[in-house]
């Protein structure tokens, strides 16, 4: 296995000088081509071209093939979708600070999103007076899901909760979500713990799946 890695690599290194390649081929029909069965631990993507709307390709061992494990390509540009995306979205004339609901067309079964940013611009945030006691809110930031046509999609909560604007004006919400491809994504499970001020640390708890952090 050290063997076809090490292969694997020295290729990829010819790249660089626009060599042809060949493992177990005399007349390689391309920068790199690869007859027969390979195997690799792990996956590899080309980082040759990363600027915005280029292409990436992810080399990965697949359950299905047979044998199991050996290496396909995954062409980004058919789909235009990476391992990690990002996405920009601005939103005007937001009814104070609060957006509720926003369905971003997204699908919960292939994505796992995340809100990395967010900005609120051109009014000022005022405390609510109207309640007792009085509220001068905390910014909140909430991925949800929404139903259309039977399907669950990610949508998006904002707002300063507790609080509006500023004679009622209208503002702007700039964010930038992080949009993973769920195949891609390694759930390491959920950390079950407790807060207490009298613990040290002041939280206990644990997750078998999760490198050291929390735990």
């Amino acid at each position: 296995m050290k063997k076809i890695i090490a292969i694997l690599f020295t290729g990829f290194a010819a790249l660089s000088i626009n060599a042809q390649v060949g493992i177990n081929t005399a007349t390689p029909k391309g920068t790199l081509d690869v007859e027969g069965e390979t195997l690799v631990e792990s996956y590899l993507i080309d980082t040759e071209n990363t600027k915005a709307g280029g292409n990436y390709l992810l080399l990965t061992r697949s359950k299905d093939s047979s044998p199991v494990g050996k290496v396909k390509l995954l062409d980004i540009s058919l789909r235009n979708v990476a391992p990690v995306n990002m996405y920009n979205v601005v939103l005007k004339n937001v009814r104070q600070d609060e957006v509720v609901n926003l369905n971003t067309g997204l699908d919960a079964s292939k994505y796992v999103v995340a809100i990395t940013g967010a900005v609120f611009t051109g009014a000022v945030s005022a405390a609510n007076t109207t309640t007792s006691p009085k509220s001068y809110g905390s910014y909140a930031t909430e991925i949800t899901q929404v139903t259309s046509g039977g399907k669950k999609y990610h949508a998006i909560n904002l707002a300063f909760k507790g609080a509006g604007t500023v004679s009622s004006i209208n503002g702007t919400w700039t964010l930038t979500l992080n949009v993973f491809e769920k195949s891609l994504v390694k759930d390491w499970g959920t950390f079950n713990g407790s807060v207490s001020s009298s613990a040290s640390p002041g939280y206990s708890g644990v997750s078998t799946n999760t490198p050291l952090g929390l735990q």
